[in-house]
Formats: structure tokens, C-alpha cells, sequence
């Protein structure tokens, strides 16, 4: 009698975790698809990539004249081991203003970096809202319980995807978010694509 109670227990509760499965839909979003097609997101890293190039050129700028003065103060050297007395105190200035030279590109490189993230980081959340409000409405529309990325998040140390479930595509989201979005028409449109690698 214990043991038909037990079992009877048993295929009870299997029955309500399998009714309250049945409940819940899970679906996938390739959100870095969704960032590259997105025109906010594109304009935002054209406005980085703008900055990067400009901070690159006044870089190089800097390093021709450092070299320019790196040589000069090597030919100072060079003199002196030919017996062609340099004051010390002219060795001594180059050799500071090298120095302070190569502190300077290192500074302005810093400086550039940091730039290039705070700008990233002021106008991000923004795009950031926006995507994840898409995809909020995707899933309520769809009856998603559980929407997940699709692929690793090598970025956050993700060695594997992080996939609860997905069927044949059939609940892939990321068409559907960039169409909530208003992009209608973008490269891969229906068509597998490599999860986290943008092309």
C-alpha cells in the first residue's frame, strides 16, 4: 500500500512539472546581428571608428617627431664616439626631451582610449534599451516565456552558447526584433548565420 502511495505521489508531481513545461516557450536572439544591422548602433560606431582615426593620426604625428628627434639625438652620440665633443648638458636636454616626448604619446594615448570608451558607454545604454524593449515586445507577442542569447559571450569568459532550446529556427527571434525595429531587409535575412561572428 506504501509503495502504490509513493508511486502514486511520484506520477502526480512528474505531472504537474510536465503541465507547467508545457507553459513555458523558450526562444533565442543573435543580438550581435541585431547591434550590426541596428542604424543607431552602425552610426554610433562610425562616430568611434571617426574619433579612432583622428586620435590614430595625431599619434602618428607625434611619433615622426619623436623619431626625427630620436635620430638627431643618436647622431649627438654617434659625434661624441668620434671624438667630436657634444656638451653634456645638450645630451642631457635631448635626452629629457625624448623623454618626455614618449611620456606625452603615452598620456595622449591613454587619454584617446579612454575617450573612445566614455563615449561608447554615454551612448550605449540608450541603444542598449531600445533593443531589449524590442525584444520585451517580440516575446509578449510570441507568448515567449524565456528569451536567451544564442550564442557565447566570449567578451563576458563564455566558453559555450548559452542555449536553453532551440527547435529547427522556428523560435529564433532576431528577424523578428529587427523587424519590431524597423529593419525590414538586412545581409542574412532568414538564413543561418555563424552565432557571435560579424562579417
Amino acid at each position: 500500500m506504501r509503495r502504490i502511495a509513493s508511486l502514486l505521489v511520484a506520477l502526480s508531481s512528474v505531472a504537474s512539472v510536465s503541465a507547467v513545461c508545457q507553459n513555458i516557450k523558450i526562444a533565442t536572439v543573435d543580438i550581435e546581428y541585431i547591434y550590426a544591422n541596428l542604424p543607431a548602433h552602425k552610426r554610433l560606431m562610425a562616430e568611434i571608428d571617426s574619433s579612432s582615426t583622428r586620435y590614430q593620426a595625431v599619434q602618428k604625428e607625434k611619433l615622426a617627431t619623436y623619431q626625427q628627434k630620436l635620430q638627431a639625438y643618436q647622431k649627438l652620440q654617434a659625434y661624441q664616439k668620434l671624438g667630436k665633443e657634444t656638451p653634456g648638458p645638450v645630451l642631457k636636454d635631448k635626452a629629457t626631451e625624448l623623454e618626455s616626448l614618449q611620456a606625452a604619446m603615452q598620456e595622449f594615448q591613454q587619454n584617446a582610449e579612454k575617450d573612445l570608451r566614455a563615449r561608447y558607454a554615454g551612448k550605449f545604454p540608450e541603444i542598449e534599451r531600445m533593443v531589449e524593449s524590442a525584444i520585451a515586445e517580440c516575446a509578449k507577442e510570441r507568448q515567449i516565456t524565456v528569451v536567451a542569447r544564442n550564442y557565447a559571450d566570449y567578451v563576458s569568459g563564455e566558453s559555450t552558447p548559452f542555449v536553453l532550446y532551440s527547435g529547427a529556427g522556428e523560435n529564433d527571434l532576431t528577424d523578428y526584433v529587427l523587424l519590431k525595429l524597423g529593419i525590414a531587409a538586412h545581409p542574412d535575412k532568414g538564413k543561418p548565420r555563424k552565432y557571435g561572428i560579424i562579417r
